[in-house]
C-alpha cells in the first residue's frame, strides 16, 4: 500500500520521509529530498530549535540513529544497515534526507577524507570540504561503517587553528542539544611547550546555563596584578580560588564560538607554542558516553573513551 505523506507538517513529512527511504524497497542513490528549509537569517540557535521536532520525530518512526555527528554547514546524522545508509544532513538553509549504497557512500567518505588536504597559510581554510566535523559512536542500532575516518587534518597556521575551533564549537551549539540532549561534550587541550598544564573546552547543557567555556589551571605562577592584567587582556574572566583561570560565554552571544577559540590560541601562543602541531587534544568525550571524534578541530588529537575530567 503507499503511503500519502503529510506535507502540511514538517515533521510529519520528515518521519514518513525517512521511513519509505529507509525500507529496503526504498530508492537507493536518488536525489535527497528537503525535510524542512530554515527561515532566511535564522541563526544557529532558530536552526536548532527548527530543526529538533523533525530530529525527534524521525527517530520516534524508525529508531535511534547507528551514529551522531555533524559537519560545518548542518548535521550528518545516520541510519545504517549493512545495505544501506539514512543520512539526515543539512547546511544553513535547509535539512534533508538521503539514502545511499552503504558501501559506496563509506568508500566515497573515506576517498574525500583521505584527499582533503589543510590549507595552507594564507588561504581559505578547507574544514567545509570535510563529510563530518564530529562524530559520535554511542553503539547505536544498525551497523557503524566499517571505514569510520577518526583522524584530524591539523592547521597549518594559527589563523586556521582559530577557524577549526570557532566551526567545531558553533557546531556543538547547533548540532548537539538535538543529537544528545541534556549531555556536555568537551576535551582537553595540551601543549608541549607547557606539558603540565591542560585546558580544559566544554559546552554544558541546559541545566548549567548552555555555556561554552574555557578553563586553565594557573598553578604555580604569583597571580600579581601585572600577571592578572595581562590574562584578562587575553580575555580570561575569573580567577578562583584555586587559581583556575575560567572564562564562559552563553551560547546566545553569536561571538561565543569565535571569541573561545581566539583566548584558546592566545593562550597556547602566550605559552610559547610555536605551530598548532605543538598542541594535542585529548579526554575527548561526550558525557562520558561512546566514542567521539574531533575530525574537523583542526589540532592534533589522542582520542579517549568516556574519560572523566
Amino acid at each position: 500500500m503507499t503511503r500519502v505523506i503529510n506535507t502540511s507538517d514538517p515533521a510529519a513529512r520528515a518521519e514518513d520521509i525517512a521511513e519509505a527511504l529507509f525500507t529496503p524497497s526504498g530508492s537507493v542513490g536518488s536525489e535527497p529530498v528537503p525535510v524542512l528549509a530554515y527561515p532566511a537569517g535564522a541563526d544557529r540557535l532558530a536552526r536548532r530549535e527548527a530543526l529538533r521536532p523533525v530530529y525527534e520525530a524521525i527517530v520516534a518512526r524508525i529508531g535511534a540513529p547507528t551514529l551522531l555527528g555533524g559537519a560545518v554547514g548542518g548535521p550528518r546524522v545516520r541510519w545504517c544497515t549493512r545495505e544501506r545508509i539514512l543520512q539526515l544532513s543539512g547546511d544553513p538553509t535547509h535539512a534533508e534526507l538521503s539514502v545511499h549504497d552503504a558501501d559506496e557512500f563509506e568508500r566515497d567518505e573515506w576517498w574525500t577524507f583521505d584527499r582533503t588536504r589543510p590549507a595552507r597559510s594564507g588561504q581559505p581554510h578547507r574544514f567545509d570540504a570535510l563529510p563530518y566535523t564530529w562524530q559520535l559512536d554511542r553503539k547505536g542500532p544498525g551497523f557503524a561503517t566499517s571505514w569510520t575516518y577518526n583522524g584530524v587534518k591539523v592547521a597549518d597556521d594559527w589563523d586556521h587553528a582559530v577557524t577549526g575551533l570557532e566551526l567545531m564549537l558553533a557546531a556543538w551549539v547547533e548540532q548537539y542539544p538535538v543529537q544528545a540532549p541534556g549531555d556536555w561534550i568537551a576535551f582537553t587541550l595540551w601543549t608541549s611547550r607547557d606539558w603540565r598544564r591542560d585546558m580544559i573546552v566544554s559546552y554544558t547543557p541546559a541545566d548549567h546555563g548552555r555555556e561554552l567555556a574555557v578553563c586553565i589551571h594557573d598553578r604555580g605562577i604569583e597571580q600579581t596584578e601585572e600577571r592578572q592584567a595581562k590574562m584578562r587582556e587575553r580575555g580570561w574572566q575569573i580567577l578562583d580560588e584555586h587559581q583556575w583561570w575560567r572564562t564562559k560565554l552563553p551560547e546566545t552571544d553569536p561571538d561565543a564560538p569565535r571569541l573561545i577559540a581566539e583566548l584558546i590560541i592566545a593562550e597556547c601562543r602566550a605559552r610559547k607554542a610555536t605551530c598548532p602541531d605543538e598542541l594535542c587534544a585529548h579526554s575527548i568525550s561526550a558525557g562520558d558516553n561512546g566514542e567521539l571524534w574531533l575530525t574537523g578541530l583542526g589540532l592534533p588529537t589522542r582520542p579517549s573513551r568516556g574519560e572523566h575530567y
